[in-house]
């Protein structure tokens, strides 16, 4: 091989378009957490109540605690406190008892609820943003080694 820089080259630019199709699929999935929500919602923060836990052959998912306003009044402060199982409980967010979260809640019906991120995580969007960066750049660089 008279050029051993092109097979790096390629190697690498496959690297970046894999790191950032892979990216890219997981942001989208918790983009799509706020469908499941079926409202805009409210933001709001709160924290993780219980990890999800296995009791023999039962499986418990995450539970989380927040602060809304009662049943059937949106309008109301937050003062009620809310122990819910999120709507995207699968979230790919690490959701483990006492870790700080940002959520939505339906404002017809705040116990329904989706955790948009924890609050040691970049937000879907931001990150929705890097992977696609990350996935122009291989690409990019595929090109550019071909050539």
């Amino acid at each position: 091989m008279s050029q051993p820089w092109h097979a790096a080259f390629l190697l690498f630019a496959a690297l970046w378009t894999f790191i950032g199709a892979h990216g890219t699929h997981a942001a989208l999935r918790a983009r799509r957490s706020l469908a499941r929500l079926g409202a805009r919602g409210v933001r709001t923060r709160g924290e993780v109540a219980n990890s999800p836990r296995r009791v023999g052959t039962s499986y418990h998912p995450p539970r989380i605690r927040y602060q809304a306003p009662p049943l059937g009044h949106p309008a109301a402060p937050a003062t009620q406190t809310y122990r819910q199982v999120p709507l995207n409980c699968d979230s790919p967010n690490a959701l483990y008892r006492g870790t700080p979260v940002i959520l939505r809640y339906d404002p017809e019906d705040p116990r329904r609820a989706v955790v948009i991120r924890t609050a040691k995580s970049y937000s879907p969007t931001a990150n929705l943003v890097w992977c696609v960066f990350s996935t122009t750049l291989g690409t990019g660089l595929g090109v550019l080694s071909l050539l």
